[in-house]
């Protein structure tokens, strides 16, 4: 405001209007702040002075950084609860919808020298409504994290991740906070990432534009995604010491492997190209340069290159986010830090649809075409849609049959919801050993050891997530259905009657006439066991 007064509000996005909640009598410099579910408990962390400003004004005593807790049901009470010369931010915990926790609140304190911990903070109405603590002396509190050099907060299902360096690797943990006001540690899982020398770096705990550019090329570029299939994947930016060369890691923890891609792009010297942004869509992870290129990878089948589908030039372009600040902190939202705007995010089906029938190589059709398939599900009219394009341009796909790819992602996306976890089993596609080329990009891919997860009769995400590890283990590949040894039995008929019209009379006849199937030997009636399945 004019008077230089530092106000606090909270945003409603129903009426576009900012609910006051306090107001300081002077111009400060607010790194975090968070409010309780019930509204009654603002925490506050800000900077008091500069170490300028503390030299300039002898204040050497004077700490750096507050942390207040204050009352605001109405404004009353306040209370310091850190004083240090480390950066603090505050996240109040939210308890499941519903339930009614009007007589306590949880706050998370993350510190800048690597600790997390949690406060209890229990309150009581006095008279005329007003809510104030009921703790006079010091608040109760628990560590629930140290040694941490990155910590990323789920704030719509309350989990913390984070990770600690541990020898020549660093190990990733989740902290799952329930409404009975317990937590615990429920996954842990060895990343091998290079930490040394980087700086805490905090994801979804606000964002502090100055501060986090003065730390960015010396942090991770990282982000933990979940899938509401229970997938969870790792995105992190790797450095790289060629120029014009881009390095990223996706690591799909619920299959036990991750892919390093290595992109080769035009010479340029913006900034923009120290850092890879990544999105959450759910059943896609993207990784975006602005200006360069839009990577997409299917959660569920990152396995196939097939369902990689990798975009340059205006293709690439997202008109609304032009610069790298930008952050995915809840699925299909996208968060610009340097604007302080947010988006939501999906695909197109219209632009898919598009790409598919301007695309150039059979890498990029067939992409596209698996993507409408399994991201647009039971759509007819984009169904007929692509059917028509099939049948105007069956001669363009060189290296696959599109019709084949049609009716099989076609019917997997139909028959997976009836059954459960029946997607783990069936054929998704016929091009199980398809290694199409993209030109510029290059994929290695490392085996990593699964995660172990400790939970009890956890339900939701923690459930599918088990199913996936208990399918990475022991259902896939040794289960996956693979049509290797009908196409085997397949070649070597075709070569012994090598007559087509004679083996196809064969094969008729081994249909419509079961006497001659007991004058087959033990191994062709397998096959043709086989063949019927």
């Amino acid at each position: 405001g004019n008077q230089r007064n530092t106000h606090i509000g909270l945003y409603d996005l129903q009426t576009k209007q900012n609910e006051h909640l306090y107001m300081f009598e002077r111009d400060l410099r607010i790194i975090s702040c968070s409010v309780n579910n019930e509204r009654t408990l603002l925490a506050v962390s800000f900077r008091q002075y500069t170490e300028e400003e503390r030299v300039s004004r002898l204040l050497q005593s004077v700490s750096k950084y507050l942390t207040l807790l204050i009352e605001i049901h109405p404004i009353n009470n306040l209370r310091v609860l850190k004083a240090v010369d480390s950066c603090v931010r505050v996240q109040f915990l939210y308890p499941v919808e519903g339930r009614n926790t009007s007589t306590g609140s949880r706050l998370l304190l993350v510190s800048e020298d690597k600790y997390i911990e949690q406060f209890d903070v229990h309150v009581v109405a006095e008279e005329e409504h007003k809510v104030v603590i009921q703790n006079s002396g010091q608040l109760p509190r628990a560590r629930v994290a140290d040694d941490l050099i990155w910590a990323q907060w789920d704030m719509m299902e309350q989990r913390l991740f984070y990770i600690v360096p541990k020898e020549s690797r660093s190990t990733l943990k989740c902290v799952q906070f329930y409404p009975d006001e317990n937590f615990n540690s429920i996954l842990e899982s060895h990343l091998d990432i290079s930490v040394n020398g980087t700086q805490l770096k905090l994801v979804n705990f606000g964002y502090d534009y100055c501060e986090d550019q003065n730390v960015a090329s010396k942090s991770l570029n990282l982000q933990v995604f979940t899938s509401n299939t229970g997938g969870l994947c790792v995105c992190c930016s790797l450095a790289s010491d060629i120029p014009g060369e881009i390095r990223y890691s996706i690591y799909f923890l619920h299959k036990g492997y991750n892919k390093t891609f290595t992109v080769s792009v035009e010479r340029t010297d913006s900034h923009q190209l120290k850092e890879v942004a990544f999105m959450n869509l759910d059943y896609y992870v993207a990784a975006y340069l602005p200006g360069q290129f839009l990577h997409l990878l299917n959660i569920q089948h990152p396995d196939l290159l097939c369902y990689s589908l990798f975009l340059t030039g205006e293709d690439a372009r997202i008109d609304v986010l032009q610069n790298c600040s930008i952050r995915s902190p809840l699925m299909s939202t996208v968060l610009d830090c340097r604007v302080g705007s947010m988006y939501a995010v999906s695909i197109s089906d219209s632009a898919l649809l598009q790409f598919l029938q301007n695309s150039k190589r059979d890498s990029e059709r067939l992409a596209a075409l698996h993507c409408a398939l399994l991201h647009f599900r039971h759509t007819e009219d984009l169904e007929m849609q692509i059917i028509w394009w099939i049948s105007e341009n069956l001669s363009m796909c060189h290296s696959f049959d599109p019709i084949q790819e049609f009716i099989i992602a076609s019917l997997y996306c139909r028959m997976c919801p009836e059954t459960h976890n029946l997607d783990k089993l069936l054929p998704y596609t016929s091009l199980l050993d398809w290694t199409g080329i993209i030109p510029g990009v290059t994929c290695a891919t490392d085996i990593i050891s699964l995660p172990v997860l400790e939970f009890q009769n956890s339900k939701g995400f923690w459930e599918k997530l088990n199913s996936n590890l208990e399918s990475a283990k022991y259902a896939e590949p040794h289960l996956h259905y693979h049509n290797n040894v009908l196409r085997r039995e397949w070649c070597n008929l075709s070569e012994k009657y090598f007559n087509w019209p004679s083996a196809l009379l064969i094969w008729q006849s081994l249909f419509t006439n079961q006497r001659e199937e007991r004058r087959m030997t033990a191994y062709l009636r397998n096959i043709f066991e086989n063949a019927k399945k």
